[in-house]
């Protein structure tokens, strides 16, 4: 299993996938993204590598992912990750490892820190999505205003999704009575 995902992750990050992915913003910032923080979630969950053993930890690595993801979200750090392949490579390799931190942290903390990041989380989405979908001044300035725009769209709808999941969730799985 942990060889097959290294392998997806080889295939995600080097030519031709990579250039076929940078060259629209959907591709760049959405799909390859989300691409590399589900193989480093799917990483954390096959594998026993460093454990977060108790809350602070596990919060901490909340704080960690959460920077990771903000920071790339960036325009100026899209930029940079686009004009330097160092940069562009880093970027790769924050978003797998913030993938992993993510799996360490989230699972084992209380409903209620999971549906605060959770809500959080999506809230952050969505309002990155509405300043790429409605700003029209070109923020990135390697892609188009429309490359822009559909991102903010897409993303716009993802987290909107999310925010609704992450609703549902807390609704239905905390309303669950506990069986003593």
């Amino acid at each position: 299993m942990v060889v097959a995902l290294i392998l997806l992750l080889y295939l995600l990050i080097t030519f031709p996938l990579d250039g076929f992915l940078d060259s629209r913003m959907v591709g760049k910032a959405f799909v390859q993204t989300f691409s590399l923080l589900g193989l480093g979630i799917l990483l954390g969950r096959s594998t026993s590598l460093f454990p977060l053993r108790d809350h602070p930890e596990r919060v901490s690595g909340l704080i960690l992912f959460s920077f990771l993801f903000i920071f790339w979200s960036i325009p100026r750090s899209v930029d940079v990750s686009e004009l330097y392949e160092w940069a562009d490579q880093i970027y790769h390799l924050s978003m797998f490892v913030g993938g992993f931190i993510l799996q360490r942290s989230l699972p084992a903390l209380p409903k209620l820190v999971k549906g605060v990041f959770g809500l959080l989380f999506s809230s952050m989405l969505t309002a990155t999505a509405m300043v790429y979908r409605w700003k029209n001044v070109i923020l990135c300035s390697t892609y188009t205003l429309y490359d822009q725009h559909l991102y903010g769209k897409v993303l716009l709808i993802f987290g909107l999704g999310l925010y609704g999941l992450v609703i549902i969730w807390i609704i239905f799985g905390w309303s669950r009575r506990r069986r003593v």
